[in-house]
């Protein structure tokens, strides 16, 4: 029983140690902005709160000035919320 125990929790520590990815800086994001763009994206529809997903948010904000992907993603969020919030322009 106490076999059958151990098993059980050195599997899960295995899995749930497993499932993290490495967490990468604000500069690593803003130095690889397509990565950047397609991990907000994924943030973004998980909902998700990670490390990862709020350093590429504040990367995100920075690379928008020069990397018009990330700028038309930011241009689109604002266009909803207005809308959501009954603001014309």
């Amino acid at each position: 029983m106490k076999y059958i125990a151990l098993v059980f929790l050195a599997s899960l520590s295995f899995i749930l140690t497993g499932c993290n990815e490495d967490t990468k800086s604000v500069d690593w994001w803003t130095n690889h902005p397509k990565e950047a763009v397609d991990k907000y994206k994924e943030c973004k529809k998980t909902g998700s709160d990670s490390d990862n997903c709020k350093n590429v948010r504040r990367a995100g904000l920075i690379i928008a000035d020069t990397y018009p992907p990330m700028s038309e993603i930011y241009k689109q969020e604002a266009m909803e919320l207005d809308k959501k919030l009954g603001v014309s322009k």
